[in-house]
């Protein structure tokens, strides 16, 4: 009998955490080397996306959350791929984008938090955040990521990323797959894997996710949720004092309270614009 369960997935692009990139003029739009982001993000998505749809009823939504989020080619997507550009805001209305409907999160490109030692390329979300806790538990870009979808009843299935990146998601996150596409060896430099070597592992851990899936529990921390987000000096954090939406406690922290992850985060979304 053929397989005949429909699976739907929700894969976050990143770029820091592809194969190949160790520099963010790679990875900014704009930057010398951006094309070179562009062909390894065309590659390791191409693999995971190979290794997910294996049926013909599978669907993938993608949800650009690089920079301006308006890195994916569109024409080298198929007709089971749609994804979100722009980067629209999560906030409570429309729950990060996931809902129960989704059967798991991938975690594409992604990086390990602010000021992991020797990790390339880190930080959280945008350089200005030096870190971030969620009731006391220092979380970075994975983690938090995790959390959203996890309020949705979808757990975290995948994770795509330098060694650093993935020893984080595997601390956090027993039983999450990871896939290491290059040996950090420091914040601009890393022991590179090729595409002959990472797409294959890619394609493999993404065909084993609907498998995985049904094993794995969302990660949620029950709310009331205290967010708090210490800065470094810079625009940012000078946009963040004294705004209605923050409850300073030091020079450069803030608590975002939420009854949930998203909630706290769509406070912090608001307060920095």
């Amino acid at each position: 009998m053929g397989r005949c369960i429909f699976v739907k997935w929700m894969i976050r692009v990143d770029m820091e955490g592809l194969t190949g990139i160790v520099s963010m003029e790679q990875v900014i739009p704009g930057g010398s080397e951006y094309h070179v982001g562009l062909q390894m993000l065309g590659h390791d998505l191409q693999a995971v996306l190979d290794g997910l749809l294996q049926g013909e009823e599978d669907e993938v939504w993608l949800y650009d959350i690089h920079f301006f989020g308006r890195n994916v080619d569109l024409s080298r997507l198929e007709s089971r791929v749609k994804a979100i550009c722009g980067k629209p805001d999560y906030n409570k209305s429309n729950g990060a984008f996931v809902d129960a409907s989704f059967d798991g999160v991938i975690l594409l490109g992604l990086h390990a938090k602010s000021e992991t030692p020797g990790a390339l390329l880190h930080h959280n979300y945008e350089h200005d955040i030096r870190s971030m806790k969620v009731n006391g538990l220092s979380v970075g870009e994975i983690g938090l990521e995790a959390l959203m979808a996890g309020e949705s009843g979808v757990p975290l299935v995948l994770v795509t990323a330098d060694s650093e990146g993935c020893k984080e998601a595997e601390a956090l996150l027993p039983g999450t797959l990871t896939v290491c596409v290059k040996q950090s060896l420091g914040n601009a430099s890393a022991l590179c894997y090729p595409p002959a070597i990472t797409g294959p592992k890619l394609r493999a851990a993404a065909k084993s996710c609907a498998s995985v899936a049904a094993q794995l529990k969302p990660y949620v921390i029950e709310g009331p949720i205290e967010l708090e987000m210490a800065f470094y000096d810079g625009p940012l954090l000078q946009r963040l004092r004294g705004n209605e939406f923050t409850d300073q406690t030091a020079s450069d922290t803030f608590i975002f309270t939420g009854s949930n992850v998203v909630d706290a985060w769509e406070k912090y979304l608001k307060a920095k614009v």
